[in-house]
């Protein structure tokens, strides 16, 4: 049994483990990113490509777009920061 990848550091490994062969065969995609408005450089893309930068959500949208095909596992995906609810008043 492996235990639950918590951190966005480990998620990214674990994607990049499934998909480095495939994003390293497509290299236009990037500048088309950049041309469309993507916020990260073509240089800063490239890093997270070769797994020289983490950043698991430019690895995601690298994914979306040089595999758009492929299903990311759920697990693998960013948690969503869920706003904390308070039943009572905290100060009374």
């Amino acid at each position: 049994m492996h235990a639950p990848l918590t951190t966005d550091k480990q998620k990214y490994h674990a994607l990049m483990a499934l998909v480095c062969e495939d994003l390293t065969a497509n290299t236009k995609a990037i500048d088309s990113m950049v041309r469309a408005g993507h916020e990260a450089t073509s240089s800063q893309l490239a890093a997270v490509r070769f797994g020289r930068n983490v950043n698991l959500g430019w690895l995601i949208d690298l994914v979306h777009v040089i595999l758009p095909d492929y299903q990311i596992p759920e697990e693998l995906l960013p948690a969503s920061i869920v706003p904390a609810s308070v039943s009572a008043p905290l100060f009374q």
